[in-house]
């Protein structure tokens, strides 16, 4: 069984890898762009230290607006959006 059969079985069963990153530069972009599209991982959290920016770059690559406006983490958790914040201590706490 490979890396992506796992994801979609965790997908299936409502378990994604939930995940918290920390920055938005350009790897981090890069990163962006490819976890919304890959099944059984959930971008819970994303701490940069301009979250304004942050957020311009998870649209630039393709990611709605609405899907970065999560309010908390524990929001992000409920509804499956992700919680864009200057604090990187919120991502491990």
């Amino acid at each position: 069984m490979n890396l992506s059969s796992m994801l979609r079985e965790r997908a299936a069963a409502g378990r994604p890898v939930r995940i918290g990153q920390v920055g938005a530069g350009k790897f981090g972009t890069m990163f962006l762009s490819q976890v919304r599209l890959t099944a059984g991982m959930h971008l819970v959290g994303l701490a940069d230290l301009m979250p304004a920016r942050a957020r311009e770059r998870m649209i630039g690559v393709g990611w709605p607006k609405e899907q970065t406006e999560a309010k908390s983490m524990g929001d992000a958790l409920k509804t499956g959006k992700t919680f864009v914040t200057d604090d990187a201590m919120a991502l491990i706490g």
